[in-house]
């Protein structure tokens, strides 16, 4: 009597995913993607009595405090970004997501690029 041993095949290993793969599954794991259109959506469209959005209205409202000093426009800005963000690790509702759209444009009312030649040369305008 002899016994033949045969191996099993092995199932082929599945292909990583790629970086695009990752990424993507890195963001609808975080959140909706239905969700974070909405949001942004949302901080976009204009407010029909004003006719501004509410993401423009906060990155104007960001550059008058800038406009009284700029320290003042940077630490409104960045604190009331940071309380979005805190937020929306917290609770990923769907205002949440709309707070943290809002205050990331506002961000840009905040922000002047020639901050980045004061900071480095010391050389105002």
């Amino acid at each position: 009597m002899t016994v033949e041993l045969v191996m099993p095949e092995q199932p082929e290993p599945e292909p990583e995913p790629g970086r695009w793969e990752r990424l993507w599954g890195s963001i609808t794991g975080f959140v909706s993607p239905w969700k974070a259109t909405g949001a942004l959506a949302a901080a976009v469209i204009p407010v029909p009595w004003t006719g501004y959005s509410a993401a423009t209205t906060w990155a104007y409202m960001m550059s008058e405090a800038r406009g009284m000093h700029p320290a003042l426009g940077y630490a409104i800005a960045i604190s009331a970004f940071g309380l979005a963000v805190r937020r929306l690790t917290g609770r990923r509702t769907l205002l949440a997501l709309w707070a943290t759209a809002v205050t990331f444009f506002g961000l840009f009312g905040a922000f002047e690029w020639f901050d980045v030649v004061v900071i480095i040369t010391g050389v105002h305008r």
